[in-house]
């Protein structure tokens, strides 16, 4: 979808900023963060906590046009649902999830090498493009600071 109108498509990747650069990203995609690391740990879930970020819808706006086809991608599908709900709430109205995320889902088969891994389905593991190379017009900064600057 994205190959027939990168100008008019926009693939966002809304992992926090720390998944974009080292788990790696589709290299057409803006890195808009849909959550922040938090350093909470969760011991009922056994996770970190990733409050909201207060700034994403912002951080969109700033970089697409209204008018623009939307692609959001997360981890594995979660997020970006969440991401969409708050895009679709400022107006944007052609947004749509990566339904498995950048990396997919956790390999439930306890028999299978790859157990506990997110090898089964997800951007990465259908054979998509993805880089660890970062763009600069392309990764997140955080409001106020501007590209190369501190």
């Amino acid at each position: 979808m994205w190959k027939k109108d990168p100008e008019k498509i926009k693939i966002i990747d809304c992992r926090t900023p720390e998944e974009y650069v080292f788990v790696g990203h589709a290299p057409m995609a803006l890195n808009m963060p849909g959550n922040c690391f938090s350093f909470k740990w969760d011991a009922e879930k056994k996770d970190f906590v990733l409050p909201e970020s207060p700034n994403c819808v912002t951080l969109v706006k700033k970089r697409v046009k209204p008018t623009d086809i939307l692609l959001v991608m997360c981890r594995s599908g979660h997020r970006s649902a969440k991401c969409i709900e708050r895009l679709a709430k400022a107006g944007f109205t052609k947004v749509y999830n990566i339904h498995d995320g950048f990396e997919g889902d956790k390999v439930q088969d306890k028999n299978d090498p790859d157990y506990g891994k997110r090898t089964k389905n997800g951007w990465r593991n259908f054979g998509l493009p993805w880089t660890y190379d970062l763009a600069a017009n392309l990764i997140y900064l955080p409001v106020g600071k501007v590209q190369g600057g501190r």
